[in-house]
């Protein structure tokens, strides 16, 4: 099958530009793709479901005046509904669920040129900040295939990072951007609140949390599609990179924020960050801002059961059937049975109270700062099978879903929080504040392994956290590095 061999020398941007100009089309893209996907997919379990027919269509309907002409993309299979293909969540309630109408997000991304040929592996739910689904089955970092690509959008990740896309969807309720940005060694921007339109609540914790946006290895490809989908005409963040970020005060997170400790790795690259940011003119200052992180990981737990709850609860309306436990999980089951005991008490609402407490504080961190500069996770990606429950900790998930006593249930969502937060520890609190937040791919381990660093800013700053991200693209060039399981050609590892 034919292709486009010059495929790796671009990103998503230069592609379109390439079948604005016509030098190539949109079906040799869609063949390099796909013929990248079939090399490199049974190693990684990036993608589950191809939708060869829906791309067919779009390719052959790319204009030029589309900003992504043309471009192979793939979708997460959580959130947006794609018309006449699977919609699973990773779940095996939604085996069989299948969309006849394309959610806002699909219609803006096919609006924008982009060619969607398939649907990427997500944890059940999208739970988790490892993508290990027991419908699917775990999907593979290309950096080490022992390794997790994180969750939830793991399979988007996988695949930009091998290079069978250049950009793909992803979405973020509580990190899931930002968490395989970073083990991948990618660019990932989680929004602010209400600039691109929110998650249905049926794919996430709650839709106050959640968004849509890409998963690139440009930070010019992640800007442009921000302008192409957001809800703000002319927003200009692609325009506006050319402005640079001017010199910022920057406040840094040395504390594990939700987690407990930080892994010596994940101190070394926060520390080659706050480095290079002062070669770049950027004034530094240690800085935490105030917040109680044990009371707002748990806090957010509370949501993240009683949204599992209303997940539950809004499948049996759309499947016409009440869910049983063999439907889904162990893990998804009990925390949808504690969320139901904290729906029948007050602890909704204490949760509110505390995550509200905590976006004051993380609101005027930024009187003082313009950015907020911390790992993205505690630890490099995390073998595959490192979450996975155990013997005992299943006996005590039935023991507690059976005695149903609400001081057992909080206490299990205490350790539940404990051990999520271990690795998950630093992205939460911008889902709870709504204000942006990124993963910078700036540090590889002395074994090759990706970890990112986050950068958050005040509400509405996102064009801000894009110049910021689009100077440090320019001093630590990361778009050509290649992991070992890359789709296309080999090419040397710069040193």
């Amino acid at each position: 099958m034919g292709g486009f061999g010059e495929y790796d020398r671009y990103d998503a941007l230069g592609l379109a530009r390439l079948v604005q100009r016509k030098e190539v089309s949109p079906r040799e893209l869609l063949e390099e793709a796909s013929a990248r996907l079939a090399r490199v997919n049974p190693k990684l379990n990036a993608v589950i479901c191809e939708t060869a027919a829906i791309a067919e269509e779009a390719a052959a309907a790319a204009t030029p005046a589309q900003p992504f002409a043309g471009v192979p993309f793939l979708i997460k299979d959580i959130g947006p509904a794609l018309a006449d293909a699977p919609l699973t969540s990773g779940s095996r309630l939604f085996a069989r669920y299948v969309p006849t109408v394309d959610g806002e997000m699909i219609q803006r991304f096919k609006r924008a040129g982009l060619v969607i040929f398939g649907k990427t592996n997500v944890p059940e739910f999208g739970l988790l900040p490892v993508t290990e689904p027991e419908l699917f089955g775990p999907c593979r970092n290309p950096w080490d295939l022992s390794r997790t690509p994180g969750g939830s959008s793991g399979g988007a990740a996988a695949a930009v990072a091998a290079g069978i896309v250049p950009m793909a969807h992803g979405n973020d309720g509580g990190g899931s951007i930002r968490i395989p940005s970073s083990c991948c060694g990618l660019f990932g921007l989680k929004p602010s609140r209400g600039l691109n339109p929110p998650l249905p609540l049926a794919a996430t914790i709650t839709s106050d949390f959640g968004l849509d946006h890409v998963l690139s290895r440009s930070v010019r490809d992640s800007a442009a599609a921000l302008d192409a989908v957001c809800n703000r005409p002319d927003a200009g963040f692609l325009s506006g990179l050319e402005a640079g970020p001017g010199r910022l005060r920057i406040g840094v997170i040395r504390s594990a924020m939700l987690g407990s400790t930080v892994s010596p790795e994940v101190k070394t690259a926060l520390d080659r960050a706050v480095k290079l940011l002062g070669s770049l003119g950027h004034d530094i200052e240690d800085a935490e801002p105030g917040v109680d992180y044990g009371a707002l990981g748990l806090a957010f737990l509370v949501y993240w059961a009683i949204g599992m709850t209303q997940t539950l609860d809004d499948a049996a309306r759309v499947l016409r059937r009440v869910p049983v436990r063999a439907d889904v999980e162990s893990g998804t089951w009990a925390l949808a049975q504690v969320g139901r005991a904290m729906m029948a008490g007050d602890e909704e609402e204490r949760a509110r109270r505390v995550m509200w407490q905590a976006t004051k504080a993380l609101t005027s961190y930024f009187d003082r700062f313009d950015i907020m500069l911390s790992p993205v996770v505690a630890a490099p990606p995390l073998r595959i099978g490192q979450t996975k429950i155990t013997g005992m900790e299943e006996i005590i998930l039935r023991f507690v879903e059976t005695v149903k006593l609400p001081w057992l249930m909080k206490a299990t969502l205490k350790a539940v929080a404990a051990k999520s937060f271990a690795f998950a520890a630093f992205t939460a609190p911008f889902n709870v504040s709504g204000q942006p937040a990124m993963s910078v791919p700036l540090h590889w381990t002395p074994d090759g392994l990706p970890i990112g660093i986050q950068f958050a800013a005040k509400l509405g700053a996102d064009g801000l956290l894009l110049r910021l991200a689009r100077q440090l693209e320019i001093a630590q060039a990361w778009g050509m590095r290649r992991p070992p399981i890359w789709a296309g050609e080999p090419v040397h590892e710069p040193a």
